[in-house]
């Protein structure tokens, strides 16, 4: 995986007022995240995130596209679709006032899931440091989800936040990688949040073991319930014409992405489909 360069486009000029006041305003913060679905290949997928937070008390992680569509569903009730996939999802909140992360997981058909993290995250600060882009940082390892992780942080930002689930290092994370090089965020900007942060609903809550078995039924048949309800499935014939599709040559289609894409963060978690 290339090496990022960070893009922090915030004045300068504010940088003072702006750390002096964090934990009392709703700040928002940008990540690149920059993976591997499948570290078999060398192909790399960009995903542009965000990092909501609500007074340093609650935060969210999510997709830009999934922060839009919280605010449409929160305004019109109408949201933005998303993938056909379960182990893509990086939708994360936290609530520091009750110490809880919960990992979110929608579906296709907008059923909600949440998992509570309950893998702690026991920091080993090291004495190295260094700089990036006008921030002096400090490097420090965690073990996660099976994965090595070594995450840079600056405690010039006097919040205990990062992205994902990765929090409580005494500053923000500017950057954070495993040592596969699978994952890899890094921060790009900083900002004034809005007065108003909308999250999706928590939604029924599963062990692990349960969203393992929610994915490996999904994965078993992804258009069971399309077919229980009688719903035709359709597909642009790339003239802009719906026609209807021949389901099991989606079937096997839709399950060989599943496989060929599956490199979850918790690998301590991954379910081996076959």
């Amino acid at each position: 995986m290339k090496k990022n360069k960070l893009l922090i486009k915030f004045l300068f000029f504010c940088i003072i007022i702006f750390f002096d006041n964090i934990s009392a305003q709703n700040k928002l913060f940008k990540y690149d995240l920059e993976y591997k679905s499948n570290p078999q290949k060398d192909s790399i997928t960009l995903k542009k995130m965000v990092l909501d937070s609500e007074n340093g008390k609650n935060s969210v992680f999510r997709t830009e596209h999934d922060r839009t569509s919280d605010s449409l569903i929160a305004i019109t009730g109408l949201g933005l679709g998303r993938g056909m996939t379960l182990e893509d999802q990086l939708y994360v909140t936290k609530n520091f006032t009750e110490n809880v992360t919960y990992k979110s997981i929608q579906t296709v058909y907008r059923d909600i899931y949440s998992i509570k993290i309950a893998e702690r995250l026991d920091w080993e600060l090291l004495p190295e440091k260094s700089r990036i882009a006008n921030f002096n940082v400090q490097k420090a390892k965690v073990n996660y989800g099976g994965r090595n992780w070594t995450a840079w942080f600056t405690s010039e930002i006097s919040i205990q936040e990062g992205p994902y689930i990765f929090c409580g290092l005494p500053g923000l994370i500017i950057k954070i990688s495993d040592d596969q090089n699978d994952y890899n965020f890094s921060l790009t900007e900083i900002k004034n949040g809005s007065s108003k942060v909308y999250y999706r609903n928590k939604g029924s809550e599963l062990t692990w073991e349960q969203f393992k078995k929610l994915s490996e039924n999904y994965y078993s048949d992804p258009f069971a319930r399309m077919k229980s309800m009688g719903v035709p499935v359709k597909k642009d014939d790339g003239t802009g014409n719906a026609v209807s599709v021949n389901m099991k040559e989606e079937t096997d289609k839709l399950k060989r992405i599943i496989r060929e894409n599956n490199n979850p963060i918790e690998l301590n978690h991954k379910v081996e489909y076959k």
